[in-house]
C-alpha cells in the first residue's frame, strides 16, 4: 500500500455551478462519487483541497478519475 499527500488544490468556484465552499465542494463530492476530501477550512485554508491517499495507485487513479467526472458535471455551462 503506498500512501502520501498530492498537495494542495485552490478551488476555483468561478468556474463551478452549484458549489459555495470548499466545505459544500467536499460534502457533495462525497454523496455523488463516493470521493472524500478534506476540505481546506479545516486548516485555515478556505476553498483549498487538502488531497492526501493511503491507497493502491490503481484505485487512486479511479478515484482521481470520479473528481474529474464531479467537475465537470457542476462546471458552468459557457
Amino acid at each position: 500500500m503506498n500512501a502520501g499527500e498530492i498537495g494542495k488544490v485552490k478551488l476555483n468556484l468561478a468556474m463551478l455551478e452549484d458549489i459555495n465552499d470548499d466545505m459544500d465542494f467536499c460534502l457533495k463530492l462525497a454523496k455523488e462519487e463516493s470521493v472524500i476530501i478534506l476540505p481546506g477550512i479545516a486548516v485555515r485554508l478556505k476553498n483549498w483541497l487538502r488531497v492526501t491517499f493511503a491507497i493502491e495507485f490503481c484505485l487512486l487513479q479511479e478515484g482521481l478519475g470520479r473528481v474529474k467526472v464531479f467537475c465537470q458535471r457542476h462546471a458552468k455551462k459557457q
